[in-house]
């Protein structure tokens, strides 16, 4: 506001930091998170993080019970997180795998 109100519209890329940048390094969760300002319809990344968040605080809160659950929870998410870094390899490598409708090979 105070560069605003001083009439400087451009200023140095050195002078920002990257946690400032929309587009930054750092990865920021509170990006994805709806708040009461937000536009009515919601980015399509944005609904389907939501949609993946109230689920697995219902599948982590059932777990949670016993611990056998937990460490079969646990398990599961590795395998996930395993065949996601794997998918993101296989896209780095050829983006052409994922079609418009959002399926891939």
């Amino acid at each position: 506001m105070v560069l605003g109100h001083e009439g400087v519209d451009r200023i140095s890329p050195s002078y920002i930091l990257d946690r400032w940048r929309k587009n930054g390094i750092v990865k920021r969760r509170h990006t994805s998170i709806k708040s009461s300002y937000d536009a009515p319809v919601l980015q399509p990344r944005t609904k389907r993080y939501n949609g993946m968040l109230s689920r697995s605080y219902i599948s982590a809160e059932e777990a949670s019970e016993f611990e056998v659950l937990t460490v079969k929870y646990h398990c599961c998410l590795d395998k996930l997180d395993a065949e996601m870094k794997e998918f993101k390899a296989k896209l780095k490598e050829n983006p052409s795998i994922i079609y418009e409708d959002g399926s891939f090979e």
